[in-house]
C-alpha cells in the first residue's frame, strides 16, 4: 500500500476536483462527460497501482471527471415544466384559461443545459397563418395565436443576486380574438436541442358580447306618427368573420308597431325604422337588437310615438 503522503495527495487531489464540481454545479454549469470508468492512474502518476481500477467517480447527479476512456456525452437537455409567474418571477397558481387580449409571464428551468444557451419561446394554434402568407399591415409577427416578449430566456429560476427577472421571464399575450378551436399551446424549447421541449395548452376565452344602439337623434326618442329615423346597431366582442350580426324587432301593445327598413343587418349597418300611421296603446315602441351568434345578448331603446 502507498504511504501516508501518497494517499493524503490522492485525498488532496480528489477534494479539489470535488470542490470544483460543487462550485459549477452551484451554477448549473455541467460541461464533463459522463464517466463508464475511472482510472486514478494518471492521478497518481504512477503510484499506488492497486487503485488503478476504479468505476464511476461522479462528483454530482449532473457531471462527474473521466480520467480515461470516456466517450462523448449523450446527456441531452430536459426542460421543465412551463410556470406561470408573476413579473419577478415569483411562481403563481397554475393558469389554464386566459381572456382574450390578456396574458402571463412564464418561465421554465432547464438542465443539462451545458451551453447555457437557455429557452425559445413559440406559440401554435388553428388560426396560425399558413407559411408564406403575407402579415396584416402593421404587423411584423403572426399574432394570430397570441405573443411571446421575449422570445427567447435563459433558464429559471431567478437567482438570488439579480436585481430583476429580465431575460428569465417572458411575457405570453393572449390574442385578440379566440383561436380556431378556442386554445393555443405554449412551447418552451432548448434553444441548443429543439427537439426537446415543453409544452402548455391554455384555452382562449372570448369576452361577452355586448349590443348597442345609435339613433339619429339624441334621447329621449320621440317621433310623429309615419316619421322615420335612422337607427344603427353595434356589436363588441363578436368574434365572427365581418363582425357579427343584428337581428332586429319591434314590439308595442297595438296591432301596428310601425316598420322596420330590414329585419337583419351587419353590425354597423344603419336601417330606417318607420313609425305606425296612427299612435299605438302606451304611446311607446319598442326596438330591440338582438346578437345572431349569442341571442342571450340584446339591447332595446323606446321610442314615444306622438
Amino acid at each position: 500500500m502507498g504511504s501516508r503522503k501518497d494517499r493524503m495527495t490522492v485525498f488532496e487531489k480528489v477534494m479539489r476536483i470535488g470542490k470544483q464540481f460543487a462550485a459549477l454545479d452551484s451554477f448549473g454549469i455541467t460541461s464533463f462527460a459522463e464517466c463508464r470508468e475511472v482510472s486514478i492512474l494518471r492521478l497518481l502518476s504512477g503510484t499506488n497501482r492497486r487503485l488503478e481500477h476504479i468505476f464511476i467517480l461522479c462528483f454530482s447527479a449532473a457531471a462527474c471527471l473521466c480520467f480515461s476512456g470516456c466517450g462523448g456525452s449523450s446527456v441531452k437537455p430536459e426542460v421543465g415544466p412551463i410556470t406561470a409567474t408573476d413579473i419577478n418571477g415569483v411562481a403563481q397558481p397554475a393558469v389554464k384559461t386566459l381572456t382574450v387580449g390578456s396574458g402571463t409571464y412564464l418561465d421554465v428551468a432547464l438542465t443539462n443545459d451545458r451551453s447555457l444557451l437557455g429557452a425559445d419561446w413559440t406559440v401554435s394554434c388553428g388560426s396560425a397563418l399558413p407559411p408564406g402568407t403575407p402579415l396584416p399591415p402593421g404587423q411584423t409577427v403572426d399574432t394570430s395565436c397570441g405573443y411571446f416578449t421575449p422570445i427567447h430566456t435563459a433558464t429559471a429560476p431567478v437567482p438570488a443576486y439579480a436585481q430583476n427577472a429580465n431575460g428569465i421571464v417572458t411575457y405570453y399575450a393572449a390574442p385578440a380574438a379566440p383561436p380556431k378551436a378556442g386554445t393555443v399551446t405554449l412551447y418552451a424549447s432548448s434553444s441548443a436541442d429543439h427537439t426537446r421541449f415543453s409544452t402548455l395548452t391554455l384555452v382562449i376565452a372570448g369576452k361577452p358580447i355586448a349590443v348597442a344602439i345609435v339613433a339619429s337623434t339624441p334621447p329621449p326618442f320621440t317621433l310623429p306618427v309615419s316619421e322615420a329615423m335612422s337607427l344603427t346597431g353595434t356589436l363588441s366582442n363578436d368574434y365572427t368573420v365581418g363582425g357579427g350580426s343584428i337581428n332586429w324587432s319591434l314590439s308595442c301593445q297595438s296591432s301596428d308597431c310601425g316598420s322596420l327598413g330590414a329585419t337583419k343587418t351587419t353590425s354597423g349597418t344603419a336601417i330606417t325604422y318607420t313609425a305606425p300611421a296612427a299612435v299605438p296603446t302606451g304611446n311607446t315602441v319598442t326596438v330591440t337588437a338582438t346578437s345572431v351568434t349569442d341571442s342571450t345578448e340584446s339591447n332595446s331603446i323606446i321610442i314615444t310615438i306622438t
